[in-house]
């Protein structure tokens, strides 16, 4: 039986969906996140992410120096965004994002630290050396050379305690998506090719939730996951009397995260990932969809407002200066066959400067017309919500070693693609098959293998982002008076 193209696509999303976001009591699912797909996936090789193994300034010398922090700015550029829920990650917005005329996470964030109104009553001697204490092990400063300037400096770092978190957080993660991926490959098999997935997972489901349950006793033990919400949720209590001082020490974490580019006025919040070898390691989580799992149990629905319905499943032409288009490979074109598969990891985006926990306080507000110029708020918190700053990336999904089998499919791309002209790429859904790219001022040209009935995507790339969302900010305690905020 033919299907779509669409048909195939939102099977797999909403697998993808299930897979990174949870779906059952192991890994149950979570209501403050949706994903922004990118459209077209954003291409990378592995040693365009060799600063987060070795930081900056970890290099042999002052050439492989220059690259890391190139490597380091290219990064913190590509997620410094502001998710929409209601959109996808397009092209448009990808092509912008090495400028500053967008609205950028970072900026917002300043502007929301610097114009905030807060409470401010006098905390007690040990109230604020409790308070300095969970500080200085959540977030800390040290003393770096910047290798533009050659003066040294002071910048925002994860403390230890914070630095455990997210390393422990990081495996959680990746053991909840292996869990998911074979939970989802076993509940839409079919035919004699199902067969291994149900077979794994009624054999050894028990042995995926124990690695769940490893990974997250892990988080506890050694990644002090408890502890650090309770230091939080102190840090939450203590602050909602007096945020004045909690406040200062924010601005100061933002303002020692700047760190120089090496071209002329570029200036970045620095930003990494976790684990920092995940380009070049194994572990990650196999997935694969094929035209027989449209009619299986998998298939589900995300919220009406969830990008995820707005991607489009048709061979389309991107990039600057492209032409070319086809209604016959719309995303109505049927195929009788189809599989597609990679692997697949999640990454934990790391930003020593910014602190969300900010958001969920109740004691401090915004004025229109008193530093704060935006016609919104942060957030609304509706469903939809509504607001300049809505929510914030938090891990990146990246796939590699993308296959798809469809000899009709491949025969489409290859007689679309000589359509393609102007340096465009050919993309499906959330997927770049072939094209150019670039990251700041260094452009790549690759194209996929077509041989046969098969088609092989070089490298990997980002085909998302899975976003948390703000609730409603900013929502000061009722009992709190307008004198009250300084």
């Amino acid at each position: 039986m033919a299907y779509t193209l669409n048909d195939l696509g939102q099977v797999f999303l909403s697998q993808l969906h299930q897979i990174t976001t949870g779906g059952d009591q192991t890994v149950p699912p979570s209501k403050d996140t949706f994903i922004s797909w990118c459209e077209p996936g954003i291409p990378f090789m592995p040693e365009d992410f060799l600063f987060c193994a070795k930081g900056m300034g970890g290099g042999k010398d002052a050439e492989e120096d220059k690259l890391l922090v190139q490597q380091a700015f290219n990064l913190a550029n590509l997620i410094d965004f502001i998710p929409d829920p209601r959109r996808t990650y397009n092209n448009d917005q990808q092509q912008t994002i090495f400028s500053t005329s967008e609205a950028r996470l970072s900026h917002l964030y300043g502007e929301i630290l610097r114009f905030s109104k807060v409470v401010s009553y006098e905390l007690s001697d040990k109230e604020k050396a409790k308070l300095e204490k969970f500080r200085n092990l959540l977030r800390t400063t040290k003393v770096v050379k910047d290798i533009i300037t050659d003066e040294d400096k002071e910048v925002t770092d994860d403390g230890p305690v914070k630095k455990a978190y997210d390393a422990k957080m990081a495996e959680y993660i990746a053991a909840a998506t292996e869990y998911n991926a074979k939970r989802i490959a076993a509940q839409s098999a079919t035919g004699a090719d199902g067969k291994q997935a149900v077979a794994d997972w009624t054999n050894n489901a028990q042995l995926y939730r124990l690695r769940v349950k490893a990974a997250m006793d892990a988080w506890v033990s050694g990644g002090y996951r408890n502890e650090v919400d309770q230091m939080n949720a102190y840090i939450n209590q203590v602050t909602q009397r007096d945020l004045l001082l909690w406040k200062q020490r924010l601005l100061e974490f933002y303002e020692d995260a700047d760190q120089n580019g090496l071209g002329a006025g570029q200036t970045f919040k620095y930003t990494t990932l976790i684990p920092g070898n995940f380009a070049s390691s194994g572990g990650w989580t196999n997935y694969s969809v094929s035209h027989s799992a449209v009619n299986s149990s998998s298939r589900s629905s995300t919220s009406s407002w969830n990008a995820g319905a707005r991607v489009n499943f048709g061979l389309f032409s991107v990039g600057g200066g492209a032409s070319g288009s086809s209604q016959k490979y719309s995303s109505n074109f049927g195929l009788s066959s189809f599989k597609l598969s990679f692997e697949l990891a999640q990454v934990v985006i790391s930003r020593p400067w910014f602190y969300p926990e900010f958001f969920m306080n109740r004691g401090w507000t915004l004025r229109k017309g008193e530093g704060w110029t935006y016609g919104d708020m942060p957030s609304d918190g509706a469903a939809p919500p509504k607001g300049n700053l809505v929510g914030y990336p938090t891990t990146i999904l990246f796939a590699r070693n993308i296959s798809i089998e469809s000899a009709e499919f491949v025969s489409a791309y290859r007689e679309f693609s000589k359509q393609v002209s102007g340096g465009g790429s050919v993309g499906w859904g959330p997927i770049r098959l072939s094209g150019g790219y670039s990251h700041g001022s260094k452009g790549h040209d690759y194209n996929s293998d077509a041989k046969g009935a098969t088609l092989k995507v070089p490298g990997m790339q980002i085909i998302g982002f899975v976003n948390h969302l703000i609730p409603k900010s900013p929502n000061p305690l009722p009992e709190l008076k307008n004198a009250e905020f300084n």
